[in-house]
C-alpha cells in the first residue's frame, strides 16, 4: 500500500511533467510503436475482406496501405491499386499519457513489467481504429470507383462508421484509464481512500 503521506495532487503534478517528455519520445519513436498495430491491422482487415490489403508500408510518419482495389490514373488511360493512407498517430497518442501515469506513481508501486505489458495492451484498440478508418476511406471518402467494389450491406457500412467514431473519438481516452486502472491497482484504491478521507474532514 502507498505511504499514508500520498498526494493525489502531487501525484498528478508529476504526471504533468513527465507527459512533455514521454509526448516528444513518442512523436520520435512512432514507427516502432506502430509495428504490431500495422500488422495486427492488416491481418484484421484481411480477415474480414480477404484479400483487401496486399501490402502495408510506413511513409513519413503515415501507414499506406496497398489495396487490390483499382483507381483510374490522372490520365484516365492506366490504372492502379487504390492506397489508403492513415496517420497511426491519431489513435496512438494515450501512449504517452499512459505512460506518464505510470512512471508518476511511487517507487513503491512502480514496475517496469507492468509498464510494458500495460503499452502492449493498448496495440490492439490502436490496431481497432486503423481498422475501421481504412474501411470508411474505401466506402465513403474514397468515391465510387473504390467503393463499388467493395460488396457490403448497408448495415455493415453504419458499422465502420460506428467502429471508426468510437475508435477515433473514445476508445483512446478508454483504453488509457482503463489500462492504467487494471496496471495501478493499488493506487487507484490509495485515490479513492485519500478522497473518501477529504470528504469526511
Amino acid at each position: 500500500m502507498p505511504p499514508p503521506e500520498f498526494s493525489p495532487s502531487r501525484y498528478f503534478l508529476r504526471v504533468l511533467l513527465w507527459l512533455p517528455l514521454f509526448f516528444v519520445l513518442w512523436y520520435y519513436l512512432a514507427g516502432l510503436f506502430t509495428i504490431i498495430p500495422a500488422h495486427l491491422s492488416e491481418w484484421v482487415i484481411n480477415l474480414v475482406y480477404p484479400g483487401a490489403v496486399m501490402q502495408v508500408e510506413w511513409v513519413n510518419r503515415e501507414l499506406e496501405y496497398i489495396t487490390r482495389f483499382t483507381v483510374a490514373a490522372g490520365d484516365g488511360l492506366r490504372t492502379g491499386n487504390a492506397v489508403v493512407t492513415i496517420n497511426p498517430l491519431l489513435y496512438s497518442w494515450n501512449i504517452p499519457v499512459l505512460l506518464a501515469l505510470c512512471y508518476a506513481v511511487n517507487d513503491t508501486l512502480f514496475s517496469n513489467v507492468r509498464v510494458i505489458i500495460a503499452v502492449i495492451a493498448l496495440f490492439p484498440m490502436h490496431a481497432w481504429g486503423l481498422v475501421a478508418e481504412f474501411f470508411v476511406n474505401i466506402l465513403f471518402r474514397m468515391g465510387s470507383a473504390v467503393a463499388e467494389q467493395v460488396v457490403v450491406a448497408q448495415w455493415q457500412q453504419e458499422v465502420a462508421a460506428f467502429c471508426y467514431q468510437f475508435g477515433y473519438l473514445m476508445l483512446p481516452v478508454i483504453g488509457a484509464v482503463s489500462v492504467w486502472f487494471l496496471a495501478n491497482r493499488a493506487l487507484v484504491q490509495a485515490l479513492i481512500d485519500s478522497s473518501g478521507e477529504q470528504s469526511k474532514s
